[in-house]
């Protein structure tokens, strides 16, 4: 199997019972935990500003690893765990990000969907973001969207919201 990692990240309408009790997904994470190929910890919340939209943010040693979970017997099983954090459609993406993303080690996760008009200025775009992925010292990373490489994923990592409006 081919290890580049990558990172799935779900983006969900969150169910009432999830907003009052993110631990619900336990026994999910347990299950994919088991999973080979998994690197832990798996990462949930909400946004801030918009509780109802939820994320997941799984590191896996290679898509190809993923894969395999989805393509498992017990993957259905799997997805049953997860529908009572879910209340509405979800979208499911997986990044080669610029590098590791510690972003998600810190309290306020910010998460951008950069989706290109001209895909012929994505080396430029990818300049940008790597100089301010610098700049933070990797407290912000990026890579497109394996689906789509003119959607671009930018996840950055906050002490505290107003760290984030101080920086941008």
């Amino acid at each position: 199997m081919s290890t580049i990692p990558t990172t799935e990240i779900i983006i969900f309408e969150t169910s009432e019972e999830f907003r009052k009790d993110a631990s619900i997904l336990r026994p999910a994470f347990d299950m994919v935990s088991k999973s080979d190929g998994i690197r832990k910890p798996i990462y949930s919340g909400t946004q801030i500003e918009n509780p109802t939209t939820g994320y997941l943010f799984l590191n896996w040693d290679s898509l190809a690893h993923h894969q395999a979970v989805m393509a498992s017997p017990s993957y259905g099983s799997l997805l049953e765990t997860l529908k009572p954090a879910f209340g509405g459609p979800s979208k499911m993406h997986h990044v080669i990000f610029n590098d590791h993303p510690i972003a998600l080690e810190q309290p306020v996760t910010e998460v951008l969907l950069i989706t290109l008009k001209d895909p012929s200025h994505r080396a430029e775009v990818f300049d940008i973001l790597g100089k301010i992925s610098d700049q933070t010292k990797k407290m912000i990373v990026f890579g497109p969207t394996l689906e789509d490489e003119n959607t671009i994923i930018v996840v950055g990592g906050w002490e505290s919201v107003e760290v984030d409006v101080w920086i941008f």
